[in-house]
């Protein structure tokens, strides 16, 4: 074979951890996803739970900008697909404002009574555009994330999970 046709073993190394350390990170982000579906279902019931929901939903915008920031800064990224990086931290900055717009939702809920599964609220209302896009970024992410993950034997995702 002509030299340079194949990956050299410490660059397949390299890009396996690579994919390990963003495995990581994408692990973190389904934990914040599924307490953002309990506090969204709680607040859309007007649950018992408004100021912790409002709290939890603040929490997620927060741990999502970690997770940019970790992204941005993780050994080994230029082993990954620019395109699969910059999908994700589409995905993950839109799903920051998604949270920030849904705490304010969660808020006004408090602030103003709750009223079962009214969608007038404009934190609510604010939510949907970044969400639109989140999930957008989060299916072009899973489509160049999935082969990789396969390939090292870590976990593969649907736009839905993380």
């Amino acid at each position: 074979a002509a030299s340079g046709s194949t990956p050299s073993t410490s660059s397949r190394d390299a890009r396996r951890q690579a994919a390990v350390r963003l495995s990581g990170l994408l692990a973190q982000s389904v934990t914040d996803r599924a307490a953002v579906i309990n506090a969204v279902a709680d607040v859309r019931g007007c649950g018992p739970s408004l100021p912790q929901d409002a709290r939890t939903l603040a929490k997620a915008a927060s741990s999502r900008q970690r997770l940019l920031a970790r992204l941005g800064s993780m050994p080994g990224r230029s082993q990954l697909p620019a395109a699969l990086l910059q999908d994700l931290a589409g995905a993950w900055q839109a799903s920051a404002q998604v949270d920030t717009d849904l705490a304010r939702w969660a808020e006004d809920n408090i602030a103003r009574g709750c009223h079962h599964g009214s969608r007038s609220d404009a934190g609510l209302r604010a939510s949907y555009a970044p969400e639109s896009q989140a999930a957008a970024s989060k299916l072009a992410f899973a489509r160049l994330w999935n082969p990789v993950a396969r390939q090292y034997g870590l976990t593969t995702y649907q736009r839905n999970q993380f």
